[in-house]
């Protein structure tokens, strides 16, 4: 009779040391997809959409700001959007986008320019540059 109860505890630690085991192995595969994002997903389709809407405005600033500078759409870093009005079907925003700007097709940046864009139905302003 003690074999037995002995027997069933152990297949019963075991059987919960491989669940437990399991579990974190799936929550740890979950953390380490996240840590390693690749461009390619942080990059989504929506996001992408964003920045090439905010193109025209943002070249207007760079070239008058850096005339002999150039930037890239796929190095640009959006870094805010923010709801100006809290109800839904209201649609005031403004959208904080880092640009790493360089000179040349192979140089190294000189440095980044961030500019905070208003949104609205109306079409797309700047509100304030950081160099």
């Amino acid at each position: 009779m003690k074999n037995k109860q002995f027997t069933f505890i152990l297949v019963l630690f075991i059987l919960l040391l491989t669940l437990f085991s399991t579990g974190v192995m799936l929550s740890n595969k979950d953390t380490a997809e996240a840590e390693n994002v690749g461009a390619e997903k942080i990059h989504s389709d929506l996001y992408d959409v964003l920045l090439v809407l905010l193109d025209p405005e943002a070249r207007k600033v760079i070239n008058k700001e850096y005339p002999n500078r150039s930037y890239a759409l796929w190095n640009a870093e959006i870094l805010e959007v923010k709801r100006l009005t809290g109800r839904y079907s209201q649609y005031d925003f403004t959208v904080k986008v880092k640009y790493d700007t360089y000179t040349g097709p192979f140089n190294p940046p000189k440095g980044p320019i961030t500019i905070t864009f208003h949104v609205t139905t109306d079409g797309v302003s700047v509100v304030n540059i950081q160099k």
